[in-house]
Parts: structure tokens; C-alpha cells; sequence
């Protein structure tokens, strides 16, 4: 089976992060956000993914290459202006054949029965079929109305309004490929321009109620307070993730609670980490204590600081070097 995964947005939300790296390969859990999604689609029998680029291409090609070490065949779509959603897919639409093939949001960390999600479309007869979740900020992404049989009946208000308890969509979808012969060139979106269309045809479109984590990195803030969570909630991958690298420097006389330590990072004689994410290559001082924070790679805290609830930055002329995490996620 075929897959794409969605990799070419700014990130605006997750800013100054996402000025370092693609937010699809931010580290999560000391492993690329990009190979979580990657392994989970290898293990329900994709072989062959397409990944779009636009911001930061260099940083996705470097953590993922030609996908050999993950067990796939990738290829990547570089969009000189960001295409969308549909538009991406529009533009590789060779690429995916006549079968119905994956179509998810790389920004996104979820552990879904996508076998499950590729059968139940089969079944259906439906044109796509969508991931959908409760979600207690439902309004806040849009949500999905779904009547008898799980067939769609409204997408965030399109075609218009009905009545209904709204769902979640996860961004995990499959599609027939035909669909995206519908779209003209360039950019569209997949529920304005593809999926709001179809159900006002009255064609089918299934939504499919799925159980499995999903985790929105949509700020700093968010960022950090999901990691932090899926260490407790017994997240999948949590049991098996490296949250302190064997390669990470840590002195017998600190002390680190709680938190994600990646290759490289040296944490000081008595310096006190506490609720952090430190990337690989991070540095925190001698007798320094940084809690509630996320040290990206390069950055250093130093010695007997004391830092709380911030982004730590590497050190460039005429950057702001620490950043408070109420003070991001914000669109400029």
C-alpha cells in the first residue's frame, strides 16, 4: 500500500522551534515526530510513502533519507508555494496508481489501527474514508457530523450546518485516488474543496470513530506538556523510547526528574532538571536548575541560572536567546 504524509507547512504555531527545524521532524520521545508516523504506517503493511516539502526541506530529507532504515521506499514532492492539502496529493496524484491509498498529517503524533481504518473503507463502498475522534476542543479544529452508518453529513459547517454531536478529524484519511482528478492544479483543501463537495453530490463518505493516542503538537507549550504526558499515559512507544540517551552526559551529582534528554546533551555537577525536553547537544550549567522548559540543540543554560516555564535558544547574533513558553505559539 501506498501513503502520504503531509510535511510542507510553516509551523507557525510552533514557533521559534519550528525556525530550527520542519516541525515534522521536531524530536519527540528523542525520535523525529516523521518516524513515529513512518513506523506505525510500515507496520500496517505500507511499503512505498511521499512525503511534500516546503519549509526547512533539508531537515526532513536529512532524518528520514530515502527511508531504507525505516523499512520504506520514500520519495518526496518539493512545492515552491505550499499546495495544501488536496493540492499536494493533486500533484503527485501519479504516484499513488489506481488503489486507495493513506493519506495523514505529519505534524501529528497518533497510534491508530490503520489496518482496521483500510478495511472499513473497502467495505464501505465510501470515496474516503476519515479517522475521526471525541475531542474536548472540537471546535477548535472543526468538527465532522456523521448520521447512519457512519456516513458524513457535514465537515466544520460544509456543506452547511447540521445538527449532531461533532467529531474530531485526526487528519488520517483514506482515499480513492480518482478523487483528486476532480481538482484543478494548485492549491486546495481536502475538506473545502474535495470532501465538502462530495457529500453536497450525496456521494458516500464514511467516518470511522477510532481508539489510539493522538497528540496535537499545535505550540511550545503543547509540545512539551504531551511529551511529558505519554510518559504516564502509557503511549505505545513510551515503554520503549530512550527517554534519557545513553549518550547524554549527565553528572552523578545532578539530578534529572521527569523529563527527555537527548544524545549528547550534559547536564552539570548539581544543576536540577525538572518537566523538561532537552534536544541532543543541549548544555545545562554547573548547580543550574531549568524546570517546565525546552532546551533546543546548541543552547546552553548557564552555570547556577535558574530557568522556568522558557525556550532556550543556541546563541546568534541578534537572537533572543530564552523565550517565556507563554510568549509562543503565537502567528506573527
Amino acid at each position: 500500500m501506498k501513503a502520504m504524509v503531509l510535511a510542507a507547512g510553516f509551523g507557525l504555531r510552533m514557533r521559534p522551534l519550528t525556525l530550527l527545524r520542519a516541525k515534522p521532524v521536531l524530536p519527540v520521545l528523542n525520535r523525529p515526530l516523521l518516524h513515529w508516523t513512518l513506523e506505525l504506517l510500515r507496520r500496517h503493511g505500507v511499503t512505498d510513502v511521499v512525503i511534500n516539502l516546503h519549509h526547512l526541506p533539508a531537515t526532513v530529507r536529512r532524518s528520514v533519507g530515502d527511508g531504507r532504515t525505516l523499512g520504506l521506499r520514500v520519495t518526496y514532492s518539493f512545492e515552491r508555494r505550499i499546495l495544501g492539502t488536496a493540492g499536494g496529493p493533486r500533484k503527485v496524484r501519479r504516484f499513488f496508481g489506481g488503489d486507495p491509498f493513506l493519506l495523514v498529517n505529519g505534524d501529528v503524533l497518533f497510534d491508530f489501527d490503520l489496518s482496521d481504518l483500510v478495511r472499513r473503507h473497502a467495505a464501505s463502498g465510501a470515496r474516503a474514508t476519515l479517522a475521526l475522534k471525541p475531542h474536548r476542543q472540537v471546535g477548535t479544529y472543526g468538527g465532522i457530523v456523521t448520521g447512519p452508518g457512519g456516513f458524513v453529513r457535514a465537515l466544520a459547517g460544509l456543506p452547511r450546518p447540521v445538527a449532531g454531536r461533532p467529531l474530531l478529524f485526526t487528519g488520517v484519511h483514506v482515499l480513492d485516488p480518482d478523487l483528486l482528478d476532480r481538482l484543478r492544479p494548485g492549491a486546495s483543501d481536502t475538506v473545502r474543496d474535495l470532501y465538502a463537495p462530495l457529500v453536497a453530490e450525496g456521494q458516500r463518505l464514511l467516518g470511522v470513530r477510532v481508539s489510539g493516542a493522538w497528540y496535537d503538537f499545535g505550540s511550545p507549550s503543547l509540545y512539551l506538556a504531551s511529551q511529558l504526558s505519554m510518559m504516564s499515559s502509557g503511549f505505545r512507544g513510551a515503554g520503549v523510547a530512550r527517554l534519557v540517551h545513553p549518550d547524554a552526559r549527565i553528572h552523578p551529582r545532578a539530578r534529572v526528574t521527569r523529563s527527555v534528554v537527548g544524545a549528547g546533551t550534559v547536564v552539570g555537577e548539581g544543576a536540577v532538571v525538572s518537566g523538561c525536553v532537552l534536544w541532543e547537544g543541549a548544555q545545562v550549567g554547573r548547580g543550574a536548575r531549568v524546570s517546565g522548559s525546552i532546551v533546543t540543540t546548541g543552547a546552553r543554560v548557564e552555570e547556577g541560572d535558574v530557568v522556568e516555564r522558557a525556550v532556550v535558544l543556541p546563541a546568534r547574533r541578534g537572537a533572543k536567546l530564552r523565550m517565556a513558553l507563554a510568549e509562543t505559539g503565537r502567528k506573527p
